[in-house]
């Protein structure tokens, strides 16, 4: 698996087929490995899929700085392993908090994003103002509650989903302490408001029909030019992953029209 090393942090990746550059980037929890587990490769044929271990996850590092979380950091490397790739631009698939990191790159590399798939749901809030949080209290809680873990059985038992196996087992062992780093780096962001109202890319939200019962995605991609909202029938945010037989038909489509 190839490795390229941005801003002393070393970033794992692999890069399987052939055809335009498509990325996938992975939110909360889990390493590049999901995808594949969940059939996303074998679903997509023609496409050179890059498939990147974010900084934190399966074998990149996992620094100890709360800064080396920051979005900023996750935007760098997604641009330092298009570079390491040879790809100009790409499109890209970002599930969960990998959608965020896909706006935020589109926002700060507008001609290297040609399109953006996003499984979940979004949420246009601003953190910014909000007081510096207390790192160590933040850190105690998160280890304390379960992390990323107890977050999959909230998940599960509210919207009734599950996760294939291996994907779920793949999640669970994820480190927590970048798991908690990653939510404090990002309490700072300055950029969800700014991201959104800069980015242009086409776009694509998966989103799943239990999920966002509030329904703020729908308010959020309002204010994004040409983005598109599907529900996926009967599943929450675990299954419209979960479920690429559902979700591969519909962003085919999607792919064709702005990658090829």
């Amino acid at each position: 698996m190839p490795t390229l090393t941005n801003a002393g942090v070393r970033i794992h990746y692999e890069v399987v087929g052939d055809g335009p550059a498509l990325v996938f980037h992975t939110g909360a929890g889990g390493d590049h490995e999901i995808w594949r587990d969940a059939g996303y490769l074998e679903r997509l044929p023609g496409y050179r899929k890059i498939l990147i271990d974010q900084r934190g996850r399966g074998r990149s590092d996992r620094p100890e700085e709360i800064e080396a979380y920051r979005m900023e950091r996750f935007v760098d490397d997604l641009a330092a392993v298009l570079d390491q790739v040879r790809a100009e631009s790409a499109g890209m698939w970002g599930y969960s908090n990998g959608m965020m990191v896909g706006i935020a790159f589109g926002a700060a590399h507008p001609e290297r994003l040609r399109c953006l798939i996003g499984t979940g749901a979004i949420r246009w809030r601003d953190l910014s103002d909000l007081p510096p949080p207390d790192v160590e209290a933040e850190i105690r809680e998160a280890l304390e509650t379960g992390g990323v873990s107890a977050e999959v059985d909230r998940r599960m038992a509210a919207e009734g989903d599950r996760l294939p196996p291996a994907v779920d087992a793949n999640v669970r062992r994820g480190d927590p302490l970048a798991y908690a780093r990653t939510g404090i780096a990002w309490m700072g962001w300055h950029g969800p408001k700014s991201a959104l109202s800069r980015f242009r890319a086409p776009l694509l939200v998966l989103s799943g029909e239990k999920e966002d019962r509030d329904r703020v995605t729908e308010e959020t991609i309002a204010h994004i030019p040409g983005a598109r909202l599907v529900r996926i029938p009967g599943v929450g945010h675990l299954g419209a992953f979960a479920r690429s037989d559902l979700t591969v038909p519909i962003a085919r489509p999607f792919l064709e029209t702005h990658l090829r």
